[in-house]
């Protein structure tokens, strides 16, 4: 297993400072030598070592060819971990020739009898620098001099990499982290020296990747703010010379999604942005055409997408059916984009459409068989469960980074220790969700869901009761907003100041929801002032969400400090061995509680917004006109 921690060094001027340096972080440094690599990276024909995620590096050294084969990883705070096979053979030579041994034997699992042959190469000047702790050798510092050729370009940048070397361990690898990333000119590089030389070669650097005049389509697409906006963003920085790596930057997606997009625009060209962009063909002067009437569709189309379609005259069990099916549409729709794990919304839309589904379910019960729909809520919850385990955590990190971001830059890196193991909380927590996914429970919930929702209408209705009972939409739908209206104001004098129980708020925000969500469900019936009304709604529901993600937070920080993890399972062990010491980590937890006073302090400014005696009669009036 290789560890080590790499950074991106701005200048030569950096490296030589580096390269001078006697001690880091309380650690020696020794002086040294220089030496130069050339490294060929070799793979099959059809890339079969890229395909399985590894590449295999040859290089020459005074003993022979060292090979090395390694995992392809992304970095977490620069830090990559990952598997290592190396071997060192006399000369060049097929793998049925190499010594036995692990190495071999995974290279020619990959690569199946296929010939290797060279496609990438690099070349670095090197230091390499003992790192000790007395007589103990903890790490080696690597300053790297990099240069790579291909694709109709030439770059050079320089690296500096710390790898565990002798008896050092994670302790020692953050404090000399640490003191790597508060040095002038060096970032924290995620990506392994092949990943970037790989996409400086592909993404070619010559100008040349969008045919003459297709430039305004995509710049067209880039105009929007969907996913199509993103593809052409990163087309265009490719088109501009920009390394997938930079390119993915700039347009919010990974490297490795940029390549998939590159991949399917060299196989589809302006199909990738759909249909209408296909059918302009190579008439250039239609292209941009196609991206606005493709824009106009979905703006076009943007409130209907919204809403299931409700009509008055419908019986509330087939508006269930109309509901229900519409929000698993949305729910499907975000699956793929969920398992990939790239884009957070994809998994908060697909979320959503969860909780949308069990509210209606709850809206909808005196009118579907219970029985019938007892396994699909059974397949939402667990659902939910699954996404939301993920969702919490990439909230945390978006309301944790918004903290830091107003902090001044000597104190960027308060709460390293902190995302970090919310970083590792939620890369476990994915793995669930991506095994949950691909497992049966998930497929045949959904088969389950599926099947119902497109049978006969009777097998999901209630039985008619005995004494008769209105059916239609028109009928049932005033009741049904003034009973969740009446658990809104249930709360009117039970709310207070700081004395109030926190999970009495959070049992509000619940009630909010359930109004918001029926609100919405209906929007079709109720006509134009519905809108106002749920946005009414949806601020009180955001006022008493931040409340309740900033007492999450606060749970989340108050075990930090005591266990140093993300989050204890439980409160009956003996308190921890050694003292917690993370001062930043303690004065987030102070913000955070003075944002819990400040949103419990102004809840009474929101709440008349919606308790108030002005809801109620535009409420009253929107029920009128149904």
């Amino acid at each position: 297993m290789e560890i080590e921690a790499k950074y991106t060094v701005a200048d030569a001027a950096a490296l030589a400072r580096l390269a001078e340096a006697p001690a880091l972080a309380g650690y020696d440094i020794e002086a040294g030598e220089r030496r130069r690599d050339r490294d060929t990276f070799l793979d099959s024909a059809d890339r079969r070592f890229l395909a399985a995620g590894y590449y295999l590096r040859r290089r020459e050294t005074g003993g022979g060819v060292r090979l090395t084969l390694k995992q392809i990883v992304t970095g977490d705070a620069g830090v990559l971990r990952r598997e290592e096979l190396e071997a060192l053979v006399a000369a060049d030579a097929p793998p049925a020739e190499w010594p036995a041994g692990e190495l071999r034997e995974r290279v020619e699992g990959i690569a199946q009898g296929a010939p290797l042959e060279p496609f990438l190469f690099l070349e670095q000047e090197r230091l390499a620098r003992r790192v000790l702790d007395g007589a103990r050798e903890v790490a080696e510092l690597s300053l790297d001099d990099v240069s790579v050729a291909g694709g109709g370009r030439a770059c050079r940048w320089f690296e500096a990499e710390l790898e565990l070397r002798g008896d050092g361990d994670d302790d020692d690898l953050e404090r000399l982290a640490g003191a790597l990333r508060a040095e002038p000119g060096l970032t924290p590089e995620c990506r392994a020296k092949f990943t970037r030389a790989l996409e400086i070669v592909e993404a070619g650097g010559d100008g040349s990747l969008l045919p003459p005049g297709e430039r305004p389509v995509h710049e067209t697409f880039a105009g929007g703010q969907d996913a199509r906006a993103r593809r052409a963003a990163a087309l265009l920085a490719l088109d501009e010379g920009l390394t997938q790596g930079e390119a993915g930057t700039r347009a919010g997606l990974s490297s490795r999604r940029v390549r998939y997009w590159l991949k399917r625009y060299r196989a589809e060209g302006t199909g990738i942005y759909g249909a209408l962009a296909a059918a302009a063909g190579d008439d250039a002067s239609a292209w941009g055409r196609a991206a606005e009437a493709v824009a106009a569709a979905d703006e076009g189309s943007d409130d209907k997408k919204k809403r299931p379609g409700i009509l008055p005259a419908d019986t509330m069990a087939e508006a269930a059916v109309k509901t229900l099916r519409f929000h698993l549409a949305r729910m499907l729709e975000h699956e793929a984009g969920t398992r990939l794990g790239e884009d957070s919304e994809e998994l908060h839309v697909m979320r959503v459409s969860t909780r949308r589904m069990r509210m209606a379910l709850r809206v909808f019960d005196e009118y579907l068989d219970r029985q019938a729909m007892r396994p699909v809520l059974k397949g939402l919850r667990r659902t939910g469960r699954t996404l939301g385990a993920v969702r919490d955590l990439d909230v945390f990190q978006e309301k944790t980074q918004l903290y830091l971001d107003a902090l001044p830059p000597a104190r960027a890196g308060d709460l390293d220790g902190l995302l970090a193991a919310c970083r590792a909380e939620r890369e476990r927590q994915r793995e669930c969700l991506v095994d949950y996914l691909d497992g049966g429970h998930y497929r045949a919930f959904v088969e389950r869901f599926e099947e119902l929702l497109d049978g006969p209408l009777e097998h999901l209705s209630a039985r008619p009761p005995a004494d008769p009972r209105p059916q239609r939409v028109a009928q049932v739908l005033p009741g049904v907003l003034y009973k969740d209206m009446a658990v809104v104001w249930a709360f009117e004098g039970q709310l207070g100041g700081l004395e109030t129980p926190l999970p009495r708020f959070h049992a509000l925000r619940k009630g909010c929801k359930g109004l918001r969500y029926t609100l919405e469900f209906f929007e079709d019936v109720l006509g134009p002032g519905a809108r106002p009304l749920i946005k009414k709604v949806k601020g009180l529901q955001d006022h008493l969400g931040d409340l309740q993600d900033a007492v999450v937070t606060s749970g989340v920080l108050r075990d930090y400090l005591t266990w140093g993890t993300w989050r204890h399972g439980g409160h009956d062990l003996p308190g921890p061995v050694e003292v917690i010491v993370a001062p930043g980590a303690a004065r987030y937890l102070a913000a955070r509680q003075d944002e819990m006073e400040r949103l419990i302090l102004t809840f009474p400014e929101v709440w008349p917004t919606v308790a108030g005696s002005g809801f109620s009669r535009e409420l009253a009036t929107v029920i009128a006109e149904i």
